[in-house]
């Protein structure tokens, strides 16, 4: 249903706006931007995967994030010493198909060594206990869309499946994504939403950019971490 919304009293209030700038009303059409430059089409455009991947690695070091590679057969082993790491504990995880397809079938249906695991929920039903399990969490894990190397950034759907919560109030933050998702920077990555868009697929209500843990300064500049968000975050990349 498209919903109609009457403006009121536009001309009054323009007219008043152009008498306080002291010149009359623009009333013809405003010429189209034109940027100053491309660089957000060709900044690390011209990057070979290894190259990013070599870029993004940097750039977490800097937000405090860890990175971690793995072959798709090691994955279960490569998640596995990253929760221990982590302490283990409660883990709450996406409700998503990928879990299964890349062989953590065990952990899709909520099992996993030394942890406790519950998976969200789908529905508004379940909203509270989403938010309550998540805060509960101890780690948080889910597949990530694409990774920006220049930002050092994950990009992740709020779906169905994972709703925001997930991605924040976990004290740790675990983003699987394959290699090949791994793109200059976030031009590429709205690209690719926008081409599904196109495409007639379903994208998530909200893209969710997440930039290592939570880093914040003090009137005096001194680090916090964790105040907004997770303590720790590893990005698994697989090398598919």
């Amino acid at each position: 249903m498209k919903i109609m919304t009457q403006i009121h009293n536009r001309d009054k209030f323009l007219d008043g706006l152009a008498e306080k700038l002291g010149r009359p009303r623009i009333r013809e059409d405003v010429p189209h931007f034109e940027p100053l430059n491309n660089l957000s089409q060709t900044q690390l455009a011209d990057k070979t995967q290894d190259e990013l991947l070599a870029i993004l690695t940097a750039k977490c070091e800097t937000l405090l994030a860890d990175v971690v590679l793995t072959a798709p057969d090691d994955l279960r082993e490569t998640l596995l010493k990253v929760t221990n790491a982590y302490g283990n504990q409660t883990v709450m995880i996406s409700d998503d198909e990928r879990f299964a397809a890349n062989g953590l079938a065990d952990l899709a249906a909520g099992e996993w060594p030394e942890a406790t695991v519950t998976k969200w929920l789908p529905g508004d039903e379940h909203r509270e206990t989403n938010i309550t399990n998540a805060s509960n969490a101890n780690i948080g894990i889910v597949f990530g869309d694409y990774l920006l190397a220049e930002s050092g950034s994950v990009a992740v759907e709020t779906t169905p499946g994972q709703g925001r919560a997930l991605h924040f109030l976990p004290v740790h933050y675990i983003a699987i994504t394959p290699k090949s998702q791994l793109v200059p920077r976030i031009t590429q990555a709205a690209k690719e939403y926008n081409r599904r868009i196109v495409a007639g697929e379903r994208v998530g209500s909200v893209i969710n950019i997440i930039s290592g843990p939570s880093n914040s300064a003090d009137i005096e500049s001194i680090l916090v971490v964790g105040v907004h968000g997770p303590l720790k975050v590893t990005y698994i990349i697989i090398e598919d």
